[in-house]
């Protein structure tokens, strides 16, 4: 009989004291195990494993793990199941639910490994880029206090569309999900238990999971997906789907004696769910409409209880699958993986910051973290887990209050710390440095064209030509002026777009902008105009070839030019492909800029975070956009 707990929260529960044992014995005394203690199920250690792995490939942007992003939920549900497990074993041992206990064995566990990371990351943002730690303070200071993804959005800080570098601590805003829920959940279990009783308590934490997914639906907008993405109540489906399977599933079902029949049903339905996990991993989308409207993270934590179960002892396939060494060696570290590998990704950018074949500098970044995380979790988290500090306290006879008093000096000791690491760097320059340094953007303002001069087509390169093979003359003709609808490109461009296409052009761009929204903007311009449309859309995320029909649908009978993307992102060849393939159906009605061909040609025509034209690309991308235009 397995007696061992969970890893992580060994703390949390009482230790036998030596002289409970016999001092010496002829044969092994075995402890009576707790029937309230939460068994230790190493196929969990694998789940998490594969959670954080997609995770940490997505974040790598790799471009078979653009489901990734769903590993999150993966932890959610896995957080609600042990901590309502704990919860449960807690009010049936003593009755009641100790809050501050609790509290206080949840900080122990993430809170060292947290302020490691947040002024660690400080300190090398403070060194290696001192311009830009001053505007960290925020940041950090809402992922020490559990509220990072409220500041997020607040902030309007999208979760997948920055080109520049990133913010370190941006990941942090699960943690702060799952931080608010650690404290939420507790308050309201005893109560709902005691007056419902455990199953109606789990059907209550389905229709609250419900809610959730309504919700998320609810907030849902393609163009700023924060709300609906960082927001508690609409990320809180994976934690209450784990909490219901926890009333459901206890431990004292785990290893209960099954029939051969009925192992083999929880196996298949187990691997069966398993597998839809890691097909999620590799072909959702954070920009699919779908996995907002429709319940994505829901269905993402059905499926995660669906494994865990199984992991837990029902399926001894699925569980001996999900308990190979490595896995679970990845699965106790995981939570120190998560917490590094982000800050050592955003410092170490492929190109940007190291040079290299991409592959190379991504081993690195992964060799990187493991390290890291390894350390924290050897000399950091376990130490702390497992009382460290107590016996530290006990060591140096600490009262409550003194030991009180001890953590409120550390924290203030944090905080300044994190102002101090994030004060504004001193000036290094002279006060009398010359003026003639303090500016470089006019350079290369005599590049621009006057307004009398967008229309040479014999500058522009073949791959802006909609379909050589089909004749001009059957184009259809521009009647009126263009309507341009983009994102940040486009916005960027508004002058070049404009002196290229004609003083009325209409320039619809808004920073962040998805393509699912294009058909219904297009259609509402067209109810009122008759000139060409211009679609400059996809370097944020991935396109559908539903919203492009979409387009071409609601432009009717006027040329419609599509305009492909250049973006250092796992998107940018399927979008083209998509963009590319809309063009030939259509044509010469609509027509395809290749700007990716374009940059390929001339690298200096973007800025520095390789997806914003320079002065001199917004010209040549609006002079593309007026070849590929009927004359």
């Amino acid at each position: 009989m397995r007696v061992s707990l969970l890893e992580e929260h060994r703390s949390e529960l009482p230790r036998p004291r030596a002289g409970d044992l016999p001092r010496a014995s002829p044969v092994r005394v075995r402890p009576v195990p707790n029937p309230f203690a939460v068994p230790h199920a190493p196929g969990l250690d694998g789940l998490r494993a594969l959670a954080v792995l997609a995770v940490l490939a997505y974040h790598l942007d790799l471009t078979w793990a653009g489901g990734g992003f769903l590993g999150v939920e993966v932890f959610f549900t896995l957080s609600g199941f042990l901590i309502t497990q704990l919860l449960s074993a807690e009010l049936r041992r003593h009755g009641r639910i100790g809050v501050r206990a609790f509290a206080l064995a949840r900080a122990r566990r993430l809170v060292p490994a947290l302020v490691a990371c947040v002024l660690g990351t400080l300190l090398l943002f403070r060194l290696l880029l001192p311009a830009t730690a001053s505007g960290l303070r925020g940041d950090a200071l809402s992922s020490l206090f559990y509220v990072q993804n409220w500041h997020l959005v607040l902030g309007g800080v999208p979760y997948a569309e920055s080109f520049e570098r990133p913010g370190p601590f941006l990941h942090i805003w699960s943690l702060a999900v799952e931080g608010q829920l650690y404290v939420l959940w507790p308050l309201l279990f005893a109560g709902v238990l005691a007056v419902l009783g455990r199953r109606r308590a789990a059907f209550a934490a389905l229709v609250l999971a419900g809610v959730s997914a309504v919700a998320t639906a609810w907030q849902f907008d393609p163009d700023a997906s924060g709300l609906a993405y960082y927001a508690t109540d609409s990320r809180a489906s994976g934690f209450l789907v784990g909490a219901a399977t926890a009333l459901l599933w206890t431990p004292e079902r785990w290893d209960r004696p099954r029939s051969a029949g009925t192992r083999a049903v929880y196996d298949l339905v187990g691997v069966a769910a398993l597998v839809a996990l890691l097909v999620g991993f590799t072909v959702a989308s954070e920009f699919s409409a779908d996995l907002y409207e429709h319940g994505g993270f829901l269905r993402t934590a059905l499926l995660t209880a669906a494994v865990l179960v199984a992991a837990t002892g029902a399926g001894p396939a699925v569980r001996g699958l999900l308990s190979v060494r490595l896995l679970t060696a990845i699965g106790r570290r995981s939570y120190g993986i998560y917490l590094y590998h982000w800050p050592i990704l955003v410092l170490t950018r492929p190109g940007a910051d190291l040079p290299g074949p991409v592959w190379l500098v991504d081993c690195g970044r992964v060799l990187a973290t493991l390290l890291v995380a390894e350390a924290s979790y050897r000399w950091l988290e376990t130490p702390i887990r497992r009382g460290a500090i107590r016996r530290m306290a006990q060591r140096a006879r600490l009262t409550r209050l003194a030991s009180g008093a001890v953590a409120a000096v550390v924290a203030a000791l944090v905080v300044s710390a994190v102002v101090a690491l994030t004060r504004p760097a001193e000036p290094t320059l002279p006060l009398a440095a010359p003026p003639a340094t303090t500016s470089e953007a006019p350079a290369p303002a005599p590049t621009t064209p006057p307004a009398t001069t967008p229309a040479p087509a014999a500058t522009q390169p073949a791959p802006t030509q909609p379909t050589p093979t089909q004749p001009a003359p059957t184009q259809p003709a521009a009647t009126g002026p263009a309507y341009v609808l983009g994102d940040s490109i486009a916005l960027g461009s508004a002058d070049a777009l404009t002196q290229a296409l004609g003083p009325g052009t209409t320039v619809d761009a808004k920073v962040g902008r998805q393509y699912a929204g294009a058909p219904a903007a297009v259609r509402a311009w067209a109810a009122a105009h008759r000139g060409p449309v211009v679609v400059d859309l996809g370097a944020n995320g991935t396109v559908d070839a539903a919203d492009v029909e979409g387009v071409i649908t609601a432009a009717g009978d006027r040329p419609v030019v599509l305009v492909g993307v250049s973006v250092p992102r796992r998107w940018q060849d399927p979008n083209n492909r998509v963009l590319r393939a809309a063009a030939e159906r259509h044509a010469p009605q609509v027509a395809f800029v290749d700007w990716a061909a374009l940059v390929a040609r001339d690298r200096s025509v973007l800025g520095p975070d390789g997806v914003h034209p320079t002065v001199r690309g917004r010209t040549v991308l609006a002079t593309a956009i007026r070849a590929a235009l009927p004359s």
